[in-house]
């Protein structure tokens, strides 16, 4: 059994670690630079993107380099259910955590797809 000063510090330990959880709500979104590489070592080149009401966005690419990924590789919405539940556009914090992870882990994968082209182009043949 705990006493009174026992009771008051669990009380304030567990308040502490409560907004900790809150803020990595979501762990699939915690490394994207981990995931990006990963992904890209198992041959999986699929850039990920925030589906909108009307758009499919893919932050951390230039106008381009968006045209080349929606042409040649498959695009991922991280949200992939956003039309059941409730809007991200909505939720400012859930959707710069996307936004975040988005940028990362596309301009990951942007840079490891451009090395293995240089590395082809430039690789020594006879």
């Amino acid at each position: 059994m705990l006493n009174r000063s026992g009771r008051i510090l669990l009380a304030a330990a567990a308040l502490v670690l409560v907004p900790v959880a809150a803020v990595s709500a979501d762990p699939t979104l915690s490394y994207p630079v981990e995931d990006a590489r990963a992904d890209f070592a198992q041959g999986h080149y699929e850039f990920v993107g925030i589906q909108l009401a009307d758009t499919l966005e893919l932050p951390g690419l230039k106008e381009a380099q968006i045209r080349e990924v929606e042409a040649k590789y498959r695009i991922r919405p991280l949200n992939r259910h956003w039309q059941t539940f409730a809007n991200v556009e909505h939720d400012p914090a859930k959707l710069q955590r996307l936004r975040s992870y988005c940028i990362r882990y596309n301009l990951t994968l942007w840079q490891a797809l451009e090395k293995k082209r240089r590395d082809e182009a430039f690789r020594y043949r006879y």
